[in-house]
């Protein structure tokens, strides 16, 4: 079992039934403020849910590791 104060949890599973799409959102344990929702596969049942959030969020690390931060205007 790995320390609970270096992850993160899933907090809620959500369906969007007229999108067609469900989005997790993920709590990090260190910062209730800190929160992160990310879509996984489509009606995603609570026994995957681990698995899919864990699949969006690596796949956001990687998509965001080289990103360039801007200003808008």
């Amino acid at each position: 079992m790995t320390d609970s104060s270096s992850g993160i949890t899933v907090v809620a599973l959500t369906h969007d039934l007229i999108r067609k799409r469900s989005i997790v959102t993920m709590t990090w344990d260190t910062d209730a403020e800190k929160k992160v929702g990310l879509p996984v596969s489509y009606g995603c049942s609570l026994e995957d849910v681990r698995a899919e959030a864990e699949r969006a969020l690596r796949a956001l690390s990687t998509e965001t590791a080289t990103l360039i931060v801007k200003l808008a205007g």
